[in-house]
């Protein structure tokens, strides 16, 4: 072993504000039945946090823009989280349901975040800045 532990790969914590979590709720529950390619969403979801209402600490929600960095590739992507059926590649908008943005969701800016990616290669992201929308 190369003195890698499991604490390395341990998921970070993962936020959601109250007033969100309703509208979350619905869309894990539609794609629970229909959306079997967001099992990362869903995961993340079980372990969603209310954050406190005075935190003054910021995450990854609907509607953020976040640049996060893919430290496999080294690639820097700026992206919005949107909801199921509202993404468009064109304007760098993917779906919470997609793995980047399962994989997003909740989280704060310098969190670093690994999973096993569908061809069984374990992918890292690190959120490097958190935008939010004005009128989220």
């Amino acid at each position: 072993m190369t003195g890698l532990t499991n604490s390395m790969f341990a998921r970070p914590p993962v936020y959601v504000r109250r007033c969100d979590l309703g509208e979350l709720w619905r869309i894990a529950a539609a794609a629970r039945r229909t959306a079997p390619e967001a099992g990362l969403f869903l995961e993340e979801f079980d372990r969603l946090s209310v954050a406190p209402a005075t935190s003054e600490s910021e995450f990854v929600r609907l509607n953020s823009s976040v640049v996060y960095k893919d430290l496999r590739t080294r690639r820097v992507r700026r992206v919005q989280v949107v909801r199921p059926g509202s993404e468009n590649a064109e304007n760098n908008e993917i779906s919470v349901l997609s793995q980047i943005g399962g994989a997003l969701v909740g989280l704060t800016a310098g969190a670093i975040f690994r999973w096993p990616d569908t061809d069984g290669r374990t992918r890292a992201i690190k959120v490097l800045e958190i935008t939010q929308d004005a009128s989220s």
